[in-house]
């Protein structure tokens, strides 16, 4: 992978990201480099109960 970090690879489904990274398409290194540019957004989390409603 180039320098440039291709932030198209963040579209991609988790396992065809294992199976570039497995093929050597794309570095370790370059998507952790890219999972670190990825907004923590975790304070807009809302918990949601499952509770079982009584009837």
């Amino acid at each position: 992978m180039s320098k440039k970090v291709k932030t198209e690879l963040l579209d991609l489904d988790k396992r065809i990201l294992s199976r570039k990274l497995l093929s050597g398409d794309v570095s370790e290194k370059d998507l952790q480099a890219l999972l670190k540019k990825i907004p923590d957004v975790a304070e807009n989390a809302e918990e949601v109960s499952l509770e079982e409603i009584e009837k």
